[in-house]
């Protein structure tokens, strides 16, 4: 705005006889922001010619009152305040105000006050005294002006229609000119002063006129501008003590009454609307003071969730509490009550019995408040959440119990655990965790199908369960494993063995019982290892880990058997974790060397060599391959060790191709299935054998026969990719495995080699004698050499010579060693 424009309307505003005030809030603060001249020259007013003091400091004469909260109020919530602060001294007022407040823009108001004591004491004075007269009319002025000025906020005016026999008088407040349009004037002629009114509403008005006490009417009118606004019009006709006529009306702009209430009638219809649509019923409930309830409103869809009349309910509300299940009533009746009581929403849910017979879930939600009169009245919503539930119990089982067996999951077993850990502590009875795995379960798999093996989970399942108290817990640990706790054993440490041992020798028995599969028997045995719990304060995941190192105490006893927990296995455990963590220390600084053993033929001339890892540990020495070879396999470390072997051997085979004298080795290199099924395993190798230079037709891999318990077509096909760039491939161990002779005839093999277990007592034991002769007679059908691994004596190898055995390994022609020992070996032979 201009600044000559602010002048003039900071001029028009300080004309106003009634003092007016802007005040705006700021956080918390409600300050000054303006006043008119009438506010600066009010007495009472504290500081009020100071923009931006507190209102506080504006009313410091209201401090006693609510004043400043009531006002913060209305620049908050925008709800007008008309109030009448008083401030009193015995028996006299020291302060009466009337004080009116409007938001006119954001967080800012503007407030009016009008000192009623000050008029109260002139009219006093008028009264007393003839001499205050021109006093007076000068107040009287002033209250005109605070009077047009109020019509103007409170959108009213009034009219006065004099009729003289000569002449009528019709007479217009300045409010009633500003609500319809009309510039302020004082006279007004008949015709205009009904000019306004919408034609379809002029009957209304004649009409009223007709009375002869008056009347009050509503009718439409339309301002000069075009707008329609809704009047309310109070007519009343008198005599004035000179005898004329006197028709008078207060007039007042309700068209935002009109609006609200439409407003109001649009969201009935859209609730009644909703109300008929949405699934499940609305009510409301009151509470009266002299403690009866009724219900004085209910949708029709009651008569579809509870099976009652939405009539008979508002009669007999009583009815809905008589469909809830006795068992919910109690808890229902409860926290209604306390929502009643408290005036709290109110949630609950419940179960409610159908005339079907059928049990529904309801849920209904509630808004109590009290009422002008006292009484409480509380809306609410009820709906049908029985999907939910059935949903929330099926989510449960998922999360909480096993799909296939229904057993306990691993999550619910972990869970009833810690309680019953807890409970031990209290109750100073044992319990026992029994951790059960099924024996050579992966070889059903592979065999038979994971059809079949599922089919087996489930009758383990059922067997288990019939086995022990339905206090007890079965669960599926995942897998073929599964744990049963046992809880409420006996106080003393020895008896509750003895009953956690007779249950597993319960469970063995169930087992060991054949299973019907596919319509043929099957037997499976377990591994059951048993701890117990309660003496001593243990983790969840340490019973777990105790329980888990007893059932592989178990499998190593000879399996179909149970185990109690030994401390000394965990120390074995222990041992096995600091092995691991020396191994890949180890594989870093490069501990892990390659030394290789002789494989020679019958006339004892080298024909090649075995590459073997050795570990020399700097602490520890040399570290036997039979203890870090296994853990090498279950920790995955066995992949960077392979590579290094073989890296190691391609190196050898290059440097010895080099030589005259030594260009004949080859090199055979130990794979581990799980290296083999490594998915760039075949180049690997390639790559290996490019980068070294060597030649691959001298490099064996040796291979073990777990790999045919596998995919056993991909195996093929590795083999054969490798076999067409010159690779050759030895079957180690041949004769301990599972392999069938079948797929042997099918694998491209170049060699196999004798189990060193059968030579070493081919000469004492018939059994491997006649073993031996056999895999010699069957690789000599299938064309492949043979090599006798373990050969240490001369009568071994005369045996083995024999038999047609052409290739031979072992002690009595040396020891793995580095490769100065076969340059050793080299030179010995020329």
């Amino acid at each position: 705005m201009a600044p000559s424009a602010q002048v003039r309307l900071q001029g028009l505003v300080d004309a106003l006889p009634l003092p007016l005030m802007e005040f705006r809030l700021e956080t918390d603060r409600l300050v000054l922001v303006a006043a008119n001249a009438a506010a600066r020259r009010m007495p009472g007013l504290g500081r009020v010619r100071t923009r931006g003091v507190d209102a506080d400091e504006v009313f410091d004469q209201l401090r006693g009152t609510a004043i400043v909260e009531q006002l913060g109020a209305v620049a908050r919530l925008g709800v007008p305040l008309e109030c009448r602060p008083v401030v009193r001294e015995p028996g006299r007022p020291v302060l009466a105000w009337e004080l009116s407040a409007r938001r006119v823009a954001g967080c800012s108001i503007m407030v009016t006050v009008r000192d009623v004591s000050e008029v109260e004491t002139l009219r006093a004075a008028l009264a007393a005294c003839e001499r205050s007269l021109e006093e007076t009319r000068r107040e009287l002025r002033e209250q005109s002006d605070v009077f047009n000025t109020m019509e103007g906020l409170a959108r009213t005016g009034h009219w006065r229609r004099i009729e003289d026999p000569g002449e009528t008088v019709l007479l217009w407040s300045p409010g009633l000119c500003d609500i319809a349009g009309f510039d302020r004037q004082e006279w007004v002629s008949p015709e205009r002063a009904v000019s306004g009114i919408l034609p379809e509403d002029r009957h209304v008005f004649e009409k009223a006129r007709e009375k002869v006490a008056g009347a009050d009417i509503e009718y439409r009118w339309r301002r000069p501008d075009g707008e329609v606004r809704w009047m309310r019009s109070r007519v009343r006709r008198a005599r004035s003590g000179d005898g004329m006529r006197v028709e008078m009306g207060v007039v007042q702009d309700v068209t935002e009454e009109h609006r609200s209430a439409e407003q109001l009638r649009e969201q009935l219809l859209f609730i009644q609307r909703i109300a008929s649509r949405i699934p499940g019923f609305i009510y409301e409930y009151r509470m009266h003071n002299d403690g009866a309830s009724s219900v004085p409103y209910i949708s029709d869809a009651v008569r579809e969730f509870m099976g009652v009349n939405p009539e008979d309910v508002m009669r007999d509300h009583g009815l809905l509490m008589r469909s809830v299940v006795p068992d919910d009533a109690a808890h229902v009746r409860r926290s209604a009550v306390a929502s009643l009581r408290n005036l709290a929403p109110w949630q609950c849910e419940y179960r409610v019995s159908m005339p079907d017979g059928s049990v529904r879930w309801h849920i209904t939600n509630a808004i109590p408040h009290r009422e002008p009169d006292g009484s409480v009245v509380s809306h609410g919503f009820t709906m049908d959440i029985t999907d939910r539930k059935r949903a929330e119990q099926e989510i449960e089982r998922l999360a909480f119990y096993d799909a296939l067996t229904g057993l306990p999951n691993r999550r619910m077993l972990l869970d009833r655990l810690q309680r019953a850990v807890a409970a031990t502590s209290r109750t100073q009875q044992f319990g026992a965790l029994l951790f059960i795995d099924l024996d050579n379960f992966k070889d059903l798999n592979d065999t038979l199908g994971h059809d079949m093996g599922d089919h087996l989970l489930s009758q383990v399942a059922a067997r288990l369960l019939a086995c022990v108290r339905e206090t007890d817990t079965v669960a599926r640990f995942g897998g073929d494993e599964f744990v049963v706790m046992l809880e409420t054993l006996r106080p003393e440490l020895t008896e509750a063995a003895s009953q956690a041992e007779i249950v597993a020798e319960k469970l063995l028995a169930s087992l060991n019982q054949p299973f019907a599969l596919g319509g043929q028997q099957h037997y499976s045995t377990p591994s059951i290892g048993i701890t117990l719990f309660g003496d001593e304060r243990l983790s969840v995941d340490e019973l777990l880990k105790r329980a888990d190192l007893a059932m592989y105490q178990a499998k190593g006893a000879g399996r179909n058997t149970q185990r109690f927990f030994d401390p000394d296995m965990q120390a074995a455990v222990n041992a096995r974790s600091n092995l691991e963590a020396d191994l890949r220390q180890g594989l870093a600084r490069g501990e892990l060397c390659v030394y290789y053993q002789p494989v020679v033929d019958h006339r004892a001339r080298l024909l090649g060599v075995e590459a073997l890892v050795r570990w020399r540990h700097p602490v520890r020495g040399m570290i036997s391959p039979a203890d870090f070879i296994p853990l090498a396999e279950q920790t995955g470390l066995i992949l960077p060790l392979g590579q290094q072997v073989l890296q190691t051997a391609c190196g050898q085979l290059q440097r010895w191709g080099e030589r005259k004298q030594t260009r004949h080795l080859s090199v055979s290199v130990n794979v581990s299935a799980r290296q083999f099924r490594q998915p760039g395993f075949v180049a690997e190798v390639l790559q290996t054998l490019q980068g070294c230079g060597a030649d691959p037709r001298k490099l064996k891999l040796e291979l073990t026969e777990s790999l045919l318990l596998g995919d056993v077509e991909d195996t093929i096909a590795r083999m054969e990719q490798l076999k067409r760039e010159g690779v050759g491939f030895a079957l180690d161990d041949f004769g301990t495995g599972y392999s069938s002779l079948s797929y042997l005839k099918r694998l491209p093999l170049d060699q196999v080699k004798i189990d060193q277990g059968f030579v070493r007592d081919v000469l004492t034991d018939p059994n491997d004698a006649a073993i031996v002769r056999t895999i010699l007679a069957l690789a000599q059908s299938l064309d492949l050499e043979v090599v006798a691994e373990g050969v240490e004596t001369t009568g071994q190898l005369a045996f083995l010579r024999l038999h047609g055995c052409e290739g031979f390994q072992g002690y009595l022609f040396g020891r793995p060693g580095p490769v100065e020992d076969i340059d050793a070996y080299l030179s010995h032979e020329l």
